[in-house]
């Protein structure tokens, strides 16, 4: 029997889930915020969605699959959260994979005829002119890690420097063409959950089981322990800290039980 996934991806603005049997696609639903992060109203309402049109109840799954990274730590905890929360209590096998390499899966269903010899580079806006990128052969093959890319440092990707054709994928890749003007850029600007199947599949084959309880999208490279200087004058105030999507960690206050604006950012250490 071909087992039946549920995939969930909440690592940009999109929120998507599919469910899959096989290589089959059963059921797929999601949506964009352009303008922020809708996944914690409408996740749980896709899953259920998505369900109902493959007719499946979650007991009926062979496993539970979840990009955790890297991308918005808004969504993406949300998305891991609720991953966990179905595979534990139904004792389901969880299964992540990198949202970057999932955009390199995106990248070869538009463009099914590459080779080899060709590139892509996926890319995740990280702020400013920066972006988490990843380089990938025309087959899929992984060919550098997830990492962040500063592009006025590194306009161009070093495993992507020497090759003729290099296809962008994601939403940080027109902010490179300035210094990367080669750099064909696809109109893919965020991974569906469908384009996790491959990976899921690859990993549940393997037995790369991810562990419940490890299993986190903190983003990497937080430092592990802060020292912040704050003069505590308000009366009943409450301290707000916020990990943000380029890995800093800010600090604000609140003095009214609603937040008040952009919190303050202190410095890390």
């Amino acid at each position: 029997m071909s087992p039946r996934i549920l995939l969930i991806e909440t690592s940009s603005h999109r929120c998507d889930v599919a469910i899959a049997e096989g290589e089959k696609l059963l059921a797929e639903c999601g949506s964009v915020d352009p303008q922020g992060y809708q996944h914690a109203e409408k996740l749980h309402v896709y899953i259920e969605k998505a369900l109902a049109e493959a007719a499946l109840k979650v007991a009926d799954l062979h496993a539970i699959a979840v990009s955790i990274g890297p991308g918005s730590y808004t969504g993406l905890r949300i998305g891991v959260a609720a991953a966990k929360g179905l595979a534990q209590p139904h004792g389901l096998p969880l299964l992540a994979y990198s949202s970057l390499e999932a955009l390199a899966v995106a990248a070869r269903e538009v463009h099914p005829e590459l080779e080899a010899s060709d590139r892509i580079w996926a890319a995740i806006d990280a702020r400013r002119m920066e972006v988490y990128s990843a380089v990938f052969d025309g087959r899929g093959q992984r060919l550098s890690e997830d990492a962040p890319q500063l592009l006025e440092e590194t306009p161009v990707h070093p495993e992507a420097s020497s090759v003729g054709r290099v296809l962008g994928v994601g939403d940080g890749v027109e902010k490179a063409c300035a210094g990367w003007p080669s750099l064909e850029v696809l109109p893919v600007a965020y991974a569906h959950a469908r384009h996790g199947l491959p990976l899921a599949l690859k990993a549940l084959e393997s037995n790369h089981l991810a562990d419940l309880v490890a299993t986190t999208c903190l983003p990497e490279g937080l430092p592990t322990r802060a020292v912040l200087s704050l003069d505590f004058r308000i009366p009943k105030a409450r301290v707000i800290v916020v990990v943000d999507d380029a890995r800093r960690l800010k600090v604000g206050i609140d003095d009214r039980a609603s937040y008040k604006g952009e919190p303050a950012l202190f410095q890390v250490g």
